[in-house]
């Protein structure tokens, strides 16, 4: 995830003081290996899954899957339930009824194979807030420099709170958008020429990714606690997303005090990202202790959050778009015999008024390439 290789990015910037920098080389070594927890309890239906990793060294921000450690979540009641682990590094709640409910008290334990004891600050679900309202506007940001990226739609979020102990919010947003390859397969080549029985079959994708910005707000000092025309994410007509349907799925987490400060120092860490002489080094400091070691360092968090949720869709704006579109190869059929049999089949479309042409790369007719699948999603 972003974010968590964001948190050890951090642990080695340094700030400028002068306008002539003397270069540090810090001792990196002592943050290799640091366990590295990134979960999430809400009371929302999803299952309750923790990830548990190793840093590695500053050059390589790869994270290493922790396997075989037992985990279990704990209430105010001391009522234990375990997590499964699902793939290597990856715990799930074995129980698929196990929620958590608003205003109950949760601490994650953690106990790793060579012995090694974990524990988070014990933290209360708070209550979620409404979602008012999510909504697109069409909009040309004053700092996109390039003109080809300055169109597209901006989105933003209104909510109120009912409840005074609810003011601090992290967004998490995921989004799916329906897209094409620029040809449709008429022919293929295996041999011979062949006509293609569903030519548009492999044109049509749809991919889900997410949003891998940090968005926190809190309304501590503001009365009332409303938030209005917040802004998340933009896309541009650079892209592929706006150019048949978008959808956005936005999560509003409620969460606790101390949640939002690791998160919002997260979020102005990775604006204001420079190079290793422009910032000092700061550890966010996150909710992961060990048991017998308090001097550890331990990455990451375990957030306990009331969540509710929306979706909106959009279709293609009345824009000009920038992605790359495919152009059509004809003087490739010219030497389609001599082809390697190990690339067939090779694909072809039929230009009209021009003839059979192939195309330079195989993502021309397969959206699949470009990350997508060719079933649409249930909520489409």
């Amino acid at each position: 995830m972003k974010q968590i290789k964001n948190i050890i990015a951090i642990l080695f910037l340094l700030f400028s003081i002068t306008s002539c920098v003397e270069k540090y080389w810090p001792d990196i070594t002592k943050y290799e290996n640091i366990l590295v927890v990134d979960g999430m309890l809400t009371n929302g239906d999803e299952p309750v899954v923790v990830k548990l990793s190793v840093s590695s060294a500053i050059n390589n921000l790869e994270l290493t899957p922790v396997s075989g450690g037992e985990l279990y979540i704990t209430d105010e009641d001391q009522i234990k339930t375990y997590l499964i682990e699902m793939e290597p590094g990856t715990y799930q709640v074995h129980d698929s009824f196990f929620r958590g409910n608003v205003g109950n008290s949760y601490q994650l334990h953690i106990l790793l194979p060579n012995g090694r004891n974990y524990i988070s600050d014990i933290c209360r679900l708070t209550s979620p807030s409404p979602i008012d309202s999510l909504y697109g506007l069409l909009e040309s940001p004053e700092y996109i420099s390039d003109k080809k990226e300055k169109h597209g739609y901006q989105f933003y979020i209104d909510n109120h709170s009912n409840t005074a102990d609810t003011c601090y919010y992290l967004w998490k947003l995921s989004h799916t958008y329906e897209y094409k390859s620029t040809f449709d397969i008429d022919y293929i080549w295996d041999g011979a020429i062949i006509p293609y029985p569903d030519p548009d079959s492999l044109r049509t994708c749809w991919r889900t990714t997410n949003v891998n910005e940090i968005f926190t707000y809190s309304t501590e000092y503001l009365d009332p606690p409303v938030i209005i025309n917040f802004p998340l994410n933009f896309i541009s007509t650079k892209t592929k997303m706006l150019s048949i349907k978008y959808s956005l799925l936005v999560k509003q987490l409620s969460i606790s005090e101390d949640a939002f400060n690791f998160w919002d120092a997260l979020r102005q860490q990775d604006i204001e990202q420079g190079n290793l002489y422009s910032q000092q080094p700061i550890q966010i400091v996150g909710n992961i202790h060990n048991v017998n070691n308090a001097n550890e360092p331990v990455l990451g968090y375990f957030t306990i959050a009331g969540v509710t949720e929306k979706r909106i869709f959009v279709r293609r704006p009345g824009l000009r778009f920038y992605y790359d579109i495919c152009e059509p190869d004809f003087e490739a059929l010219a030497y389609i015999n001599f082809s390697n049999p190990e690339f067939w089949p090779i694909y072809l479309t039929i230009i009209p008024d021009r003839g059979l042409a192939g195309a330079a790369q195989e993502v021309c007719f397969d959206c699949r390439l470009e990350g997508g699948n060719i079933i649409p999603p249930d909520f489409w």
